[in-house]
């Protein structure tokens, strides 16, 4: 049996707190991605990510290293669970932006491609985009701006220094979803276009 540890390891927590910078947080974060570190911010310790995320680790790894730090992402689905719930999702991401080409490249790509776009800052308020509907109603959204607090919550100072928080604090909090709730690779395509990733599109 496998056991899981309710806290991250001691080797994660140094990983992670010596971290100053916003890259150093992003590059720690594709490594969570792709199984060599256990534990991330704002996610159950010593948890990988989900089933359905893992066709996407290649993408979102390289993402991170190109400089949108990803905190959520899903693949587009459309199909019943096995007790007959019809679940809608569209591929969509979220995360943080430090730097105002990549934020731009980014945005004027999902423009182009006609997906939908959330750019907020500290202190905005917006309910976010609406990602995922059960039998047809609402059920997540992704991109509501977070609060000083709920931001910290989610990035604890165990974990995280305060140099580092700052500039997550500071940074743009982008959503990108694909327009229908349906498998898509469309919302994948536009990311390796704006951010040159290597060619994990569909792997």
């Amino acid at each position: 049996m496998k056991i899981r540890l309710p806290w991250p390891s001691r080797a994660d927590r140094r990983l992670w707190h010596a971290t100053t910078t916003f890259s150093g947080l992003a590059e720690l974060t594709a490594r969570w991605l792709e199984g060599d570190i256990r534990s991330c911010p704002g996610v159950v310790p010593n948890h990988g990510p989900d089933d359905e995320t893992l066709p996407l680790i290649p993408c979102l790894a390289a993402t991170n290293r190109a400089g949108f730090l990803t905190t959520d992402s899903q693949p587009g689905h459309d199909a019943a669970d096995y007790a007959g719930n019809l679940w809608e999702q569209r591929a969509a991401v979220t995360g943080f932006v430090t730097d105002p080409a990549i934020l731009t490249r980014l945005v004027d790509s999902a423009e182009q491609t006609g997906l939908d776009l959330l750019v907020r800052f500290q202190g905005d308020h917006h309910p976010g985009l609406l990602v995922s509907r059960v039998n047809g109603l609402p059920y997540t959204w992704f991109g509501r701006c977070l609060t000083l607090p709920e931001l910290r919550d989610s990035w604890p100072s165990r974990l995280v220094g305060d140099t580092a928080f700052d500039a997550i604090a500071r940074a743009a909090q982008l959503t990108i979803a694909a327009p229908a709730f349906e498998p898509s690779d469309i919302l994948w395509t536009a990311l390796d276009e704006a951010l040159h990733l290597p060619s994990t599109t569909g792997s």
